[in-house]
């Protein structure tokens, strides 16, 4: 009976497909919407989850598959009628009805209506395991179980669904198993491994390990099975879940029974059925237990005691409706009682032997010639499908480039849109510094026509009136030495010379201030030292004056400007303000910044009512401030004096 010790390895791994990673709490909730009274799509999806997932939780699979088929029919919801019927395809090949299983699939694909979506990718990944499922167990297609699993296995990594894509990755080892590929098989087990543990869902990593140790165990690398069966073992505890417990007693039975240690084999395999029938395993989970037993029995030459566990091999195989392995059953029964010399009874099973292969291989070719005719009407329509998902992949490759090119035509425009923003605005600055340049050239021309003015009318004053007024004196003097005059007449006269003498001084006054020749000579510093000392003596009030960094000379027309702001604040603190303290302070910090400080303690002024009235003095002061490119803030409260400040940077200037 090796080459069934073999199939039942292999359905062992087929089973241990259907493990569920989701949490219990899940399924509790997805109870609560199908026992609800409301009727509508939500309860339909959850009946159809549970009829998917159910039976990992000793829940009745079946019942609830009949239920969401009968409630979405009811409600015209063709999607979700769809995966009932992929379900439903699931109970008909785990009884054997591939032909009524393929129908089921065949009308689950028409019925689906076509979106890309991520329960689009949920629907096919199923559409593709169950004809995956389909295929394994028939071995219809040499290859065919696996490409329908890796399909699956595809669409399963686009869904958030872990149970889904923990179903298809074991269904995808198990068809390599089918086909001897145990290195694919151990590569692909691998691959799940790492995804369960990224999951970190205990019944995933379980499972992935199950499966890898179970490769490992038909390759023939025994130590690789016992590493990881060992970590299968560890978790089913945490699992607290009976169907676990079975599976792991039963493995070791497997293992026992390929190592020859027999006798362990049988004790483990007995182990199984008694937990089989606590966790109410599927029946034909329990079958393969009893095979087991009655398997390791015969090669023990226990041969009555096997065919007592071959009797319960066939009545499970009769209630599953298994011509498979009531014909399994059978062959055991001929080769015990061979061993026990009842040769007559070898003989009657073997002809039943040959009576059940050849229905059963006639069942299979009319099974086999149905299943051709629909595949081939599935394949039609999977081909459609295929051509269509590559209509939706290029139409939706045609959006994204559409998308891409608008992207990119959005960015030129608003980069565009920038760039002339950006030369907008130097224009306009380039513009507004032309302006500026223009207003300053005006400024400092204005300013040199004045300065020149001033310096022409000083020199006329002193040297033409100035010389002319002291030729009148003088001669006035020698006259009135010649000249008789009453005392009266005389003090006149006296006055008159007097007069002239003070008309001469202030004349000279007036040229002197409009073209120092203190500031020519000797600069800033010490004109302004003799201009405040010159108001200021004989006054009740002071003009105190500091000054720090213009030891060295100013450019001639930096200083004349400079001279003339701080001789008009002077002027209007000594005109306007009653002030008795003035305090001028002119600083230069470095080569490029001049500042210029001239505050009085005088009655101060209100700023607001100034600067409406539009005074010539302070607009005069301001031009000049404006040509050496500086600032004024002008601080001023009534009662408590005034203070200017001016900042001057004589770089631009230059």
């Amino acid at each position: 009976m090796k080459f069934k010790y073999l199939l039942i390895s292999f359905i062992f791994l087929l089973n241990s497909t259907i493990l569920n990673a989701q949490k219990s709490q899940t399924i509790e909730h997805l109870q609560k919407i199908a026992n609800s009274t409301k009727n509508d799509s939500a309860k339909a999806a959850a009946l159809n989850q549970l009829g998917f997932e159910g039976d990992d939780y000793g829940l009745d699979g079946k019942k609830f598959t009949e239920e969401g088929l009968k409630l979405s029919t009811k409600l015209n919801i063709k999607s979700e009628k769809a995966i009932a019927l992929l379900n439903q395809s699931q109970i008909f090949s785990k009884k054997g009805k591939y032909d009524s299983a393929l129908i089921a699939i065949q009308k689950a694909q028409e019925l689906y209506p076509k979106k890309d979506s991520i329960k689009h990718a949920s629907f096919y990944s199923k559409y593709y395991f169950s004809l995956g499922m389909l295929e394994l167990p028939q071995g219809t297609e040499k290859d065919g179980a696996l490409k329908n699993v890796l399909n699956a296995l595809r669409f399963a990594k686009k869904t958030n669904d872990n149970y889904l894509t923990t179903v298809c990755y074991g269904a995808v080892g198990t068809a390599y198993n089918q086909l001897r590929a145990f290195d694919k098989a151990i590569e692909s087990n691998k691959e799940f491994l790492d995804y369960a543990l990224k999951s970190k869902g205990n019944l995933s990593l379980a499972k992935a390990y199950n499966n890898i140790s179970a490769s490992y165990l038909n390759a023939g690398n025994k130590e690789l099975y016992d590493q990881y069966s060992k970590e299968f073992e560890k978790l089913v505890p945490q699992l607290k879940n009976p169907y676990y417990n079975w599976l792991l007693v039963h493995n070791n039975a497997l293992s026992f029974a390929e190592k020859g240690m027999i006798d362990k084999a049988v004790f483990e395999a007995k182990k199984a059925i008694e937990l089989a029938k606590k966790a109410q395993v599927p029946p034909a989970k329990l079958m393969d237990s009893y095979y087991l037993t009655a398997y390791c029995l015969s090669l023990l030459k226990k041969n009555e005691e096997s065919n007592q566990y071959l009797n319960e091999v066939s009545k499970i195989a009769e209630e599953i409706q298994s011509p498979e392995y009531k014909m399994y059953a059978v062959s055991g029964f001929a080769e015990n009682y061979a061993a026990l010399g009842d040769y007559k009874k070898t003989a009657e099973y073997l002809s039943a032997q040959i009576s059940l292969s050849d229905s059963i291989s006639s069942e299979k070719t009319k099974i086999n010639s149905n299943y051709l005719h629909i595949k081939n009407k599935i394949d039609q329509k999977d081909s459609q499908l295929q051509l269509q998902e590559e209509k939706i992949n290029r139409k939706n490759l045609l959006n994204w480039l559409l998308i891409g090119g608008l992207a990119a035509l959005l960015a030129i425009a608003v980069l565009g849109y920038r760039n002339y923003n950006h030369r907008k605005k130097i224009q306009e600055q380039k513009i507004t510094k032309l302006e500026t340049e223009k207003q300053l050239l005006a400024t400092q021309s204005l300013l040199k026509g004045q300065e020149e003015e001033r310096t022409r009318i000083s020199k006329d004053l002193h040297d033409g009136l100035g010389g002319l007024l002291s030729g009148v004196k003088l001669q006035l003097g020698a006259m009135k030495g010649n000249l008789i005059l009453t005392e009266e007449n005389g003090n006149a006269f006296n006055r008159a010379l007097n007069k002239l003498d003070e008309s001469i001084s202030e004349m000279r006054r007036v040229a002197h201030n409009m073209m120092p020749e203190t500031l020519l000579k000797f600069g800033l510093q010490q004109a302004l030292t003799d201009y405040s000392n010159g108001l200021s003596q004989g006054q009740y009030f002071t003009i105190d004056c500091e000054f720090f960094g213009v030891e060295n000379r100013l450019e001639n027309s930096v200083e004349i400007v400079v001279y003339r702001i701080v001789q008009e604040l002077i002027n209007n603190a000594v005109k306007h303000s009653e002030a008795t303290k003035i305090l001028v302070q002119v600083m230069r910090h470095d080569k490029e910044h001049l500042n210029i400080t001239v505050e009085d303690n005088g009655k101060g002024f209100n700023l607001d009512e100034m600067k409406t009235k539009n005074s010539a003095g302070l607009q005069n002061i301001q031009s000049r401030v404006n040509y050496l490119n500086g600032k004024m803030d002008i601080q001023s409260v009534i009662g408590k004096g005034t203070s200017v400040y001016i900042e001057c940077d004589l770089n631009q200037n230059g």
